[in-house]
């Protein structure tokens, strides 16, 4: 894997935090947590963010905000979404809007893990291709 990738976690929640920090065993991360959209903004303008992981509900609006915030970013932000709420018809929503990565609620480890990893490998053949 090509140098470090750096991820936005946005959540009001500090345990979903916690269990994000905790999981990435061995990925090339540096990581930058922010519980509002306007945190959110200040981060995606100072740190070069490769991926957003936001929760579907923060403390001043919804993914859809923070989402909008990454739409004209170049290199394009990978946007991943753990939803706890809706079903299919929400996954396809969230998709249609640009979310590259719908987690189901109750999400393991794991399925984080293969996100970022999914993330990780776009960004480094994109990196790759422009070389």
């Amino acid at each position: 894997m090509v140098g470090k990738f750096n991820l936005l976690i946005v959540s009001s929640r500090l345990e979903i935090k916690r269990q994000v920090l905790r999981s990435p065993n061995g990925l090339p991360l540096n990581t930058y947590a922010a519980g509002s959209v306007a945190q959110a903004e200040d981060a995606l303008n100072m740190h070069g963010i490769c991926a957003v992981l936001c929760d579907e509900r923060i403390s001043d609006g919804t993914y859809h905000d923070v989402l909008a915030l990454t739409t004209d970013q170049v290199p394009k932000i990978k946007f991943i979404l753990p939803l706890t709420l809706g079903g299919p018809d929400e996954h396809r929503e969230a998709r249609r809007l640009g979310v590259a990565e719908v987690i189901p609620s109750r999400f393991e480890p794991t399925d984080l893990e293969l996100a970022l990893i999914h993330a990780i490998r776009g960004q480094n053949a994109a990196l790759h291709a422009a070389a």
